[in-house]
């Protein structure tokens, strides 16, 4: 080293650091501007979720039929929601309904489905 003391970092290695600097905060940028898109699709996700159960919730206490059908687009992410009713066969009255909730977010189509066994008394 010529006899001089080493003293600070040199030019390579104060721009090897600034170089590593810039990458992690373009890293980070980018999921700071992902984060908007991204509570959109969960809102639109957990929404639908809502709107399956709450369909549910109307089958279960006989204000909707127990019987398949397709229900109109709601709310705002314009979910669509079909059920189909099978029965079980075994015990009498025991039916299997499966509800399929359709709606788009981000301007993609998504589908949520939810199915579960509902018991009416025979007769």
């Amino acid at each position: 080293m010529n006899g001089r003391a080493a003293r600070g970092f040199t030019l390579v290695e104060t721009l090897v650091a600034l170089a590593l600097l810039a990458l992690a905060l373009l890293l980070g940028l980018g999921l700071v501007l992902q984060h908007p898109r991204i509570v959109r699709r969960l809102d639109a996700q957990r929404a639908a979720l809502h709107t399956l159960e709450a369909t549910l919730e109307a089958v279960r206490t006989g204000a909707l039929p127990l019987a398949s059908q397709e229900l109109p687009p709601v709310g705002s992410h314009r979910i669509a929601v079909s059920l189909r009713v099978s029965p079980e066969g075994f015990p009498e009255g025991l039916y299997r309904v499966s509800a399929r909730a359709v709606y788009s977010s981000e301007g993609r189509p998504r589908e949520r489905s939810v199915e579960t066994l509902i018991w009416r008394p025979p007769g």
